[in-house]
């Protein structure tokens, strides 16, 4: 999310967090027990629910990487997830919700907002809520709202409970070549439409602008004699990659100026996202209307001027050739 969110661009940069933040629980460093379910009380042994539960939003390039990879790795099958609506309720810019209506619940959570979970793990909460957020439904509480910690301790972490015929989306041999690689297309890639919508000068803009073609351009040589970014298998940097590449065409080449080239003018990433499409953790998670609703409308309020008007175009049939 971003720092300074302006009307048009309420899903820009992820927040900046305290040096200790009470949303940064890892399973990593012990703070979080890898458990796929919640024990529930006064059955002994016998567990009733999954233990952690993913939101997100369909229309933010931070936040569906994971759901991306939570549904191809199989962790579905032990961590929940649900969707917020799109659009910010009239008058209410500072809050998600679950629903249209502000009476919908979260199916799992029973609430109908995110900051009541921010609240749950923080009663005196009173910053924006943020998606993603990883929650622990033995509290309701959130326990971790970074996009890069949450893929990270999923996919390293979790990994016992992949389905068995996924390959290793996080492999050990290729860890520094995945953390670089992933460095590269969140500072170059995934920020930069969020950081246009902050710049306040032309030379801020051309340098954001030519620090996005000029990875384009890499990503594009790098993908021409191989079908995933690390190889012949999908790692962590192709779900921030792809989810990127579906909203370039879609919003970014218009709401953030990023205008030199469309997406099919690179051939290789062009083919490589098509293909990635086609993979259906990758399709089930792209929700088109959502993503042009959440950057064009904004908010449920009436619409008033051409700025929030949603537009035709452009052809999306092309993702199924």
């Amino acid at each position: 999310m971003s720092q300074k969110i302006n009307n048009g661009d309420a899903c820009g940069l992820p927040s900046r967090q305290p040096e200790v933040s009470p949303f940064s629980k890892k399973f990593s460093t012990g703070e979080l027990p890898v458990e796929p379910k919640s024990p529930s009380r006064g059955l002994g042994d016998v567990y009733k629910r999954q233990r952690y539960h993913y939101v997100w939003a369909k229309f933010c390039p931070w936040a569906t990487p994971a759901a991306i990879m939570i549904d191809y790795t199989g962790l579905n099958r032990v961590i929940s997830k649900f969707a917020t609506y799109p659009l910010r309720h009239s008058g209410i810019d500072d809050d998600w919700f679950f629903g249209r209506d502000a009476a919908d619940e979260d199916p799992v959570l029973h609430t109908t907002r995110l900051s009541e979970n921010y609240k749950k793990a923080v009663p005196n909460f009173s910053a924006r809520p943020t998606v993603p957020a990883l929650i622990d439904l033995t509290t309701g509480g959130v326990v971790n709202d970074s996009s890069r910690d949450i893929m990270f301790e999923l996919g390293g972490q979790w990994k016992a409970f992949f389905s068995e015929k996924v390959p290793d989306v996080y492999p050990d041999d290729l860890k520094d070549e995945i953390d670089s690689m992933n460095t590269r297309i969140i500072t170059d890639i995934t920020s930069v439409p969020g950081k246009i919508s902050d710049a306040d000068s032309q030379a801020e803009y051309e340098m954001l602008f030519n620090q996005y073609f000029d990875r384009l351009e890499k990503l594009d040589q790098r993908l021409a004699d191989r079908r995933f970014l690390m190889g012949d298998h999908i790692t962590l940097p192709d779900f921030w990659l792809v989810v990127s590449l579906i909203r370039f065409d879609v919003v970014f080449y218009f709401k953030s100026k990023l205008n030199k080239k469309r997406l099919d003018e690179f051939p290789n990433l062009w083919r490589y996202a098509k293909a990635c499409y086609q993979i259906p953790a990758f399709r089930q998670n792209t929700d088109f209307m959502a993503i042009k609703q959440h950057f064009f409308q904004v908010s449920d309020d009436p619409v008033t001027s051409i700025d929030r008007v949603i537009p035709g175009g452009p052809d999306l049939s092309r993702w199924e050739e």
